[in-house]
């Protein structure tokens, strides 16, 4: 055999094993394309932050609200639009039998949170009045006033927090009658420094001394 023709015979041989492994690679990437091993797109992931925007911490921009959480606000009486009360009959000192009624109050704004403050005066009156009914069972209308009385408030937190606290009204200080039940009705009304009141009233059975 000739020289060239082995030359030829080699180089044909050299050809056919590197398209041989030419192909076996192309096959190889594509079966390892869909494996464990295949380079995938990476998914784009906002994180989740527990910040709370400052907009929403203070009530989306209500003027006056410094701070919201769980339904109270942390602001200025400014807010205020409305008020509610309920008293209760109480025993201050240390003999036996209730001394007067305490009257417990929150304030709310206008989204129907309750108002935290301190640190400012708001004037306030405070009006007891019999029940529509005397010990005679004959109706009283209006009303009688048997205790008109003013005081200031200075924080939310005189209104709540123990049955003590609140604003006071000792049975001494009732203009009642011979026959006048004792007290059936409460209203508070409380002056906002920034204009206008709120009030609220609780009506309830007589309470007796």
């Amino acid at each position: 055999m000739e020289k060239n023709e082995i030359i030829v015979i080699i180089l044909g041989i050299a050809l056919i094993f590197t398209g041989g492994y030419i192909i076996m690679m192309k096959y190889s990437g594509n079966d390892s394309g869909s494996g464990a091993g295949a380079d995938t797109a990476t998914p784009t992931v906002q994180p989740v932050s527990q910040y709370v925007p400052t907009e929403l911490q203070n009530g989306a921009g209500t003027p006056g609200v410094s701070y919201v959480h769980a339904g109270e606000v942390l602001a200025s009486p400014s807010v205020i639009k409305s008020m509610d009360l309920y008293a209760e009959p109480v025993d201050w000192d240390s003999e036996i039998g209730n001394d007067g009624i305490v009257i417990h109050f929150n304030f709310y704004d206008e989204q129907g949170r309750k108002v935290i403050f301190s640190g400012t005066s708001m004037n306030t009156e405070v009006n007891v009045y019999t029940p529509d009914i005397d010990k005679l069972n004959r109706k009283v209308s209006p009303r009688k006033v048997i205790y008109k009385g003013y005081t200031t408030i200075t924080s939310s937190d005189e209104g709540e927090g123990g049955s003590l606290s609140g604003l006071r009204v000792a049975y001494d200080e009732l203009n009642l009658a011979e026959y006048d039940k004792g007290v059936g009705q409460v209203k508070v009304t409380v002056g906002i420094p920034t204009g206008g009141s709120v009030s609220a009233e609780e009506t309830f059975l007589y309470t007796r001394k």
